[in-house]
């Protein structure tokens, strides 16, 4: 079946580039997705983390590399709550939490 595969990767940016040295700074993670069989990924899980290596090379230069860190299996598409109650019951929360407060 296919599968959304969601790939996290360390992005760096190489500080000493334009000196023509290298000097690589992490600079936040990089979020990529990817269809695939779960099949490839459940039965050979070490190969497929190596072709995901591979292609994550191709997004490479002198200036800027990934590295791949880990990867999820999305079975289903995300699910969405809504903003309003969020922002509704966060309202409600932060009026009991300080109901007592005295100034």
């Amino acid at each position: 079946m296919s599968v959304l595969v969601q790939i996290t990767a360390q992005y760096y940016e190489n500080y000493g580039f334009s000196e023509g040295k290298i000097y690589w700074k992490p600079k936040g993670s990089l979020t990529y997705h990817l269809r695939a069989d779960d099949d490839c990924f459940l039965y050979q899980p070490e190969l497929s983390v190596e072709v995901i290596k591979e292609m994550l090379k191709k997004e490479c230069n002198e200036a800027v590399k990934v590295e791949y860190l880990m990867h999820e299996l999305i079975f289903h598409e995300p699910l969405e709550l809504q903003e309003a109650e969020f922002d509704s019951l966060y309202t409600q929360f932060i009026e009991k939490k300080y109901a007592d407060a005295t100034i």
